[in-house]
């Protein structure tokens, strides 16, 4: 049976992946992911397969860190003396996303030790998505350490070895669940434009590039207030970081209101599909179909037995059903927090669903 106990660390593993201080670094990571060219010429099931690498790669340094982080404020450094010196980090690593981003843009390649583009050994990709991991949970520290040290480090005092590990396992399958969910979609996406719109693929990598910089500006300005804040306590606000902590703050009441285990439930059912479809072309066919089977089953009793249609399908029904008002509201309330994802999400759909019809057509004709 599931123990429900764990429900709150794998929450609190989903809200992570986009906590206010580390929010940059998502979209950071989804741009240094699509700016590699590595998956423009591989077949589907390395696609999957290289998603799933760095995704769980740079699941495992970002939970590593905060354990390293949870032994050392229990046996050698203060809390407090740990955040004071995370947003000096910040702004680093922000200068550094900048830099590097803008040299891209320019046609200009810096090889950084931590960063790395293009075709490489598969030992250089993993220290790149490593040193990424670290990166994203140092900058993460000032906001997510405080929860992950009472709910999860602490675990360990109260519950015991077994149950502590238990509950920080929990904790990195709900960031994983984000992580991956997000990177192999990306993947797969441009997989398939890769193959039926290549022309398209250069504005993908300037796209990337983009999302690098605006992550890395955004780091710089949260860092500069946060060193700001600390030196002053009395620090006005600031307009930006206001702007991305409100887009979070929905975020994470979107998520406590559909539920945790509900939405990681239905991120790794996501996976496991994308998974299936990806190597099925790599499978034999019988284990290919019972692969398959074995996934329609899985969401059939997730969806229908447990969820009676509330886990998907009503859920997406109403979406779609809202999205023209939606779409509207863009014009109506362009502030509205909400906005830029649902403009982003249209985007993507549109760009995909072209590239598939296009793909078809395509195909016929030959």
């Amino acid at each position: 049976m599931i123990d429900f106990g764990l429900a709150l660390p794998f929450t609190l593993g989903i809200v992570t992946a986009v906590n206010p201080c580390g929010f940059a670094m998502l979209p950071s990571w989804l741009g240094y992911f699509l700016g590699r060219d590595t998956v423009d010429g591989e077949a589907r099931p390395e696609q999957v397969l290289r998603g799933l690498s760095v995704s769980f790669t740079l699941t495992t340094a970002f939970v590593l860190v905060f354990g390293i982080l949870g032994l050392a404020v229990n046996t050698a450094i203060s809390e407090e003396a740990v955040a004071s010196r995370t947003p000096w980090i910040t702004v680093a690593l922000g200068i550094t996303f900048v830099v590097w981003g803008l040299a891209l843009l320019t046609g200009r390649q810096i090889r950084l030790p931590f960063l790395k583009t293009g075709r490489a050994p598969q030992t250089r990709e993993f220290w790149s998505v490593l040193g990424f991991g670290a990166s994203y949970a140092v900058v993460s520290i000032g906001c997510a350490a405080p929860i992950f040290l009472l709910h999860v480090a602490g675990s360990f005092d109260r519950d015991g070895i077994v149950d502590g590990l238990a509950t920080y396992l929990a904790f990195a399958i709900g960031m994983a669940a984000v992580v991956t969910s997000l990177t192999l979609s990306l993947a797969m996406a441009r997989g398939g434009l890769s193959r039926h719109l290549r022309r398209l693929l250069p504005y993908f990598d300037r796209i990337g590039t983009l999302f690098l910089v605006l992550g890395g500006a955004y780091l710089i300005v949260y860092g500069v207030y946060e060193i700001r804040l600390l030196r002053d306590p009395r620090t006005a606000s600031n307009p930006i970081v206001d702007t991305v902590t409100d887009l979070q703050s929905h975020l994470t009441n979107w998520t406590m209101q559909v539920g945790g285990l509900r939405l990681g439930l239905t991120l790794w059912l996501v996976i496991g599909t994308l998974v299936v479809w990806g190597i099925g072309p790599a499978l034999y066919g019988r284990f290919r179909r019972w692969a398959s089977l074995a996934v329609a089953a899985i969401w059939a009793v997730s969806e229908g037995l447990f969820h009676r249609g509330d886990l998907v399908v009503i859920p997406v029904g109403r979406l779609l059903l809202d999205w023209p008002a939606r779409i509207g509201n863009w014009f109506s309330d362009p502030w509205r927090w909400a906005t830029p994802l649902e403009v982003v999400l249209t985007l993507a759909v549109a760009l995909c669903t072209y590239g598939i019809l296009h793909g078809t057509v395509a195909g016929r004709r030959q």
